[in-house]
């Protein structure tokens, strides 16, 4: 609180809603300082990253790979990065330019949306989709629609749902596949659609792909399979899919003019990316994917066990996400509510994050991570079930002030 002798804080006005501090945040913070709480509540793969990568990165410090990078990021992870989608995808991309490297997915949405939005703009979003993309947007002063993800037996993206929603006035339609926290995924067909669209209507379409390697059944479709730069902006991330959140490191492929008024922005804000990440990524990047195929099997065992003991429990019901590492059950039947369902489940002894901060289509539910240890999420169920059957509960968590 600011008091009457505080003369220069009262100088001050904020830059940012309280109220705009994540659930997720809070929750971590409240992980911190207790015991016995568990949590399916993190944004993050909580399995080991690849042995041979962190090896990578322990001799980049030895080799005094310590120092500042450029900008853009050191030319060997861009020339891998390059060969990476190339692999994946078929793009073909030019490494110096049309990549930045980028502190994690985060810096790259920032950058790309600091270049493509203006105050006033129009801009689609996915509804239920990722909180933190629609606080970004609303800083900047963009008009906030939004086109519904649909569900049936999964979630999935529905591209005439978004072609219907596009005037004269969008500027930037978000595709985010697989889905935070949905799991829904868009096809290449409707990629191929909304590409087509955007270049006969001038706005560009930027694809968030950071968990593409979870994708279960098919292959992932990407905004890169039609190798055309003019109209995307796609940004992706190492976060996510070899489990080194903390290393902060990501990447944006884009149009060379894009790319550049991105890095001119970064320079004043972190300056390069993280230096040992770089190094370590350009040299395991090329021959990766036994440990992607290891984790995506692994995700997707784990997902089918949770779901089926969600759907156990009577009144929830939990569809198979087509992708992604997260589910997204609804609870409303035993629970209306998102915020009281996650009131009591952490009385219960189990950290979720409440459907709301996804959209109005999350209310009644919640997300749960599956991309960690069985075990784990079978005592987490455990707990669940305990907590949505009426039995008593053994640990009791003062809920986070934003979410009262």
């Amino acid at each position: 609180m600011i008091t009457e002798k505080d003369k220069a804080l009262k100088k001050l006005k904020p830059i940012a809603k309280e109220s705009e501090s994540s659930p997720m945040r809070e929750m971590m913070k409240m992980m911190e300082d207790r015991k016995g709480l568990l949590s399916l509540s993190a944004g993050e793969a909580n399995f080991d990253p690849p042995e041979e990568l962190i090896e990578l990165a322990s001799e980049a410090m030895r080799k005094d790979r310590n120092r500042y990078t450029s900008t853009n990021g050191i030319p060997q992870v861009r020339e891998a990065v390059a060969e990476f989608v190339n692999d994946q995808w078929g793009a073909k991309v030019d490494p110096a330019a049309n990549i930045l490297m980028t502190v994690g997915g985060m810096e790259a949405i920032f950058l790309a949306t600091r270049v493509l939005v203006q105050k006033g703009d129009r801009v689609l979003l996915p509804d239920p989709g990722w909180g933190v993309m629609r606080t970004v947007l609303e800083r900047l002063g963009a008009l906030l629609a939004y086109y519904p993800l649909e569900e049936k037996e999964s979630w999935f993206i529905d591209h005439e749902a978004i072609l219907s929603r596009i005037d004269g006035q969008t500027k930037l339609v978000v595709i985010n596949s697989p889905s935070n926290p949905t799991g829904a995924t868009l096809s290449k067909e409707g990629f191929k659609a909304l590409i087509e669209r955007a270049r006969e209507k001038g706005f560009f379409i930027l694809s968030d792909e950071v968990y593409h390697n979870y994708v279960y059944g098919g292959e992932h479709a990407s905004a890169l399979h039609f190798d055309s730069l003019d109209n995307v902006v796609f940004i992706n991330s190492f976060s996510k899919t070899f489990a080194v959140t903390g290393w902060r490191l990501g990447y944006a492929i884009a149009h060379p003019w894009i790319i550049r008024q991105m890095g001119i922005f970064k320079e004043s804000i972190s300056l390069c990316s993280f230096s040992i990440g770089q190094w370590a990524m350009a040299q395991f990047l090329p021959h990766c994917g036994r440990y992607l195929r290891k984790n995506r099997e692994f995700c997707q065992a784990n997902m089918q066990r949770l779901v089926t003991r969600l759907n156990a429990i009577p009144g929830v019901r939990c569809p198979s996400p087509k992708g992604g590492i997260y589910v997204f059950p609804d609870f409303s039947r035993i629970e209306p509510s998102s915020q009281e369902l996650f009131r009591r489940l952490l009385d219960g002894g189990v950290a979720v994050v409440p459907g709301v901060f996804f959209g109005q289509k999350g209310e009644g539910r919640a997300r749960l991570m599956f991309a960690c240890p069985t075990d784990y999420i079978d005592r987490c169920m455990e707990r669940i079930e305990a907590t949505l059957r009426g039995k008593p509960s053994t640990v009791v968590t003062k809920l986070p002030g934003n979410l009262s």
